[in-house]
């Protein structure tokens, strides 16, 4: 992956690269050494929060052209990656957006395992002041994203319930059925049932065969992962479903019309 960062880099004009996954993790990039892990490893973080914005406000736009005074940002989106190019205001942009288009196809036909194995590799050996090619190291957090993975029964994803807490201003939410999951979980539901983003799921109580359609709110700020594997359901849910916290229930996918990106709408 990085040598086809590093294509990219030939482009006169472009400072470097970055390669993101969904999940705000650096997979690898092709910046100078003065560009600091923490500082690329943020703005992943940062693109990753503002995917579901994206999304809801563009309708699923692959370019977007970013300008500033002293510089210019291309971030060119793939199934489940992105990437990201900074460049100096001066860029031939044509050429770049040719140079571009061939490096996405080049890393839309890199297997999923091969990827891993190299963000994997990344975190074994971090390498200091590294070199115009060199892959980020990963994280704590990008760690946890590597190794999630959600438990399924033959009709869908399994999470812990876990109660939202009843305050002065969450009161009115707790009296409506309805439920939050992270970002990470919901990308793991919508794996599970190859589809896109959604808007509302099914919840299912298996012991007492209770069922209730909800919407969902997908938590953007879980960068510590305390929600992974977890659905937070409303006082009123819990008690419609009759569960108690960490009990596990069955989550499905209402699949729906919906014309923003958004599947179950």
């Amino acid at each position: 992956m990085q040598t086809i960062l590093f294509g990219l880099n030939s482009v006169p004009g472009v400072m470097g690269g970055m390669l993101s996954d969904e999940r705000g993790t650096v997979m690898a990039h092709s910046f100078p050494p003065y560009f600091d892990t923490a500082t690329i490893k943020g703005a992943a973080e940062l693109l990753q929060d503002n995917t579901i914005g994206l999304h809801d406000v563009t309708g699923g736009v692959k370019l977007f052209d970013i300008r500033f005074e002293l510089g210019r940002l291309i971030i060119k989106t793939l199934p489940h990656m992105f990437v990201v190019v900074l460049c100096q205001p001066s860029v031939n942009i044509q050429l770049l957006l040719i140079s571009l288009n061939v490096a996405s196809k080049k890393l839309e036909k890199l297997p999923s395992d091969q990827s891993s194995a190299q963000g994997a590799q990344a975190e074994a050996s971090p390498v200091r002041n590294p070199p115009l090619a060199a892959v980020a190291p990963l994280s704590a957090g990008a760690a946890v994203y590597s190794t999630y993975r959600a438990l399924a029964d033959a009709k869908g994803v399994l999470l812990t319930c876990e109660t939202m807490k009843k305050t002065a201003g969450t009161f009115w939410d707790s009296m409506t059925d309805s439920a939050s999951i992270n970002r990470d979980t919901a990308l793991e539901i919508s794996n599970f049932f190859k589809v896109g983003p959604f808007k509302k799921l099914t919840v299912t109580n298996r012991t007492a065969g209770i069922s209730k359609n909800v919407p969902i709110t997908v938590i953007k700020h879980d960068r510590d992962h305390v929600y992974d594997g977890k659905i937070i359901l409303t006082q009123s849910l819990t008690e419609l479903l009759h569960v108690n916290e960490g009990d596990q229930v069955r989550v499905e996918v209402i699949v729906g019309g919906g014309i923003l990106g958004w599947e179950g709408i």
